[in-house]
């Protein structure tokens, strides 16, 4: 039971834009254009002129991620793996830059495990067996393989992008109306995919830029809903591959920002009970 609890735990923790779609369609056609004598100026100027509205659009995602002081959160979580499949409750509360309080139920509602994320460690609490556990936030990247950092963990919760600084645009193309565009990193190669008006990411894919790693990311946003100026998803679908494979599907059935923390919880001194 342990080890089911603070594995889901640790599956939950790895858990925009004003141009156009006119402006946008500019890669396309620009570039089949056939009747024009001056055929090649235009479509360098059209690169020219796609490329810098791609880069606003990536500058835009980078710079505006929802922005909050406090959520929380009910989600319904259900992951597969090679071998198990099971569907819990997650109940969440996030203060900005300091911690995320996680606590998490079975299907009969008994709190199988609580944690406690900071800036520099993880605290688990498994209440049916009064174990506790201190480890460095390190034991997450160790884990799963993955470098999150605590900021990370929050985007991913919060729904944000991830890993997408100091990236560079190295390709972009329209499918389906919508637009796809390349990007490479550090760590990763990163291909976003917008919504048909660019105001929404739909599909984030990582792959590691060390083929020795094979490591892949795959995050699906969708049922969107508006909070204040952004676009908050309700559903987000996670699929990591390692060593190993597993998938993770997030429905927000209940949540608030910017209110106080509903979730939050105080760890028990070891060999005292609650």
């Amino acid at each position: 039971m342990n080890a089911r609890f603070l594995y889901l735990a640790i599956l939950i923790l790895v858990f925009a834009s004003c141009a156009t779609s006119r402006k946008v369609q500019v890669i396309q056609n620009a570039l089949t254009s056939k009747d024009s004598a001056n055929q090649q100026s235009m479509i360098e100027a059209a690169k020219v002129d796609s490329g810098l509205i791609v880069k606003n659009l990536i500058d835009k995602i980078v710079n505006e991620k929802i922005t909050f002081t406090t959520l929380n959160a009910k989600v319904k979580v259900e992951y597969e793996t090679v071998d198990k499949s099971d569907a819990l409750i997650a109940n969440i509360s996030i203060e900005k830059g300091k911690a995320i309080y996680i606590i998490v139920r079975g299907t009969m509602g008994v709190i199988g495990l609580k944690a406690i994320i900071t800036q520099d460690s993880v605290f688990l609490a498994y209440p049916l067996t009064k174990k506790q556990e201190k480890k460095p936030l390190s034991y997450l990247q160790e884990l799963l393989k993955i470098p999150f950092s605590y900021a990370t963990i929050e985007d991913l919760l919060v729904g944000n992008p991830i890993f997408m600084d100091h990236v560079n645009i190295v390709n972009y193309k329209v499918n389906n109306n919508k637009l796809q565009i390349g990007l490479i990193g550090t760590l990763f190669k990163n291909l976003i995919s917008l919504s048909e008006d660019n105001q929404k990411v739909l599909h984030l894919k990582l792959d590691d830029i060390n083929i020795h790693q094979q490591r892949t990311c795959d995050i699906t946003y969708y049922n969107h809903t508006l909070v204040q100026q952004y676009q908050f998803p309700l559903n987000r679908d996670i699929a990591i591959a390692s060593q190993s494979r597993f998938e993770i599907h997030m429905e927000i059935k209940e949540f608030s920002f910017n209110e106080p923390l509903k979730y939050n919880f105080v760890m028990p001194k070891p060999g005292k009970r609650r």
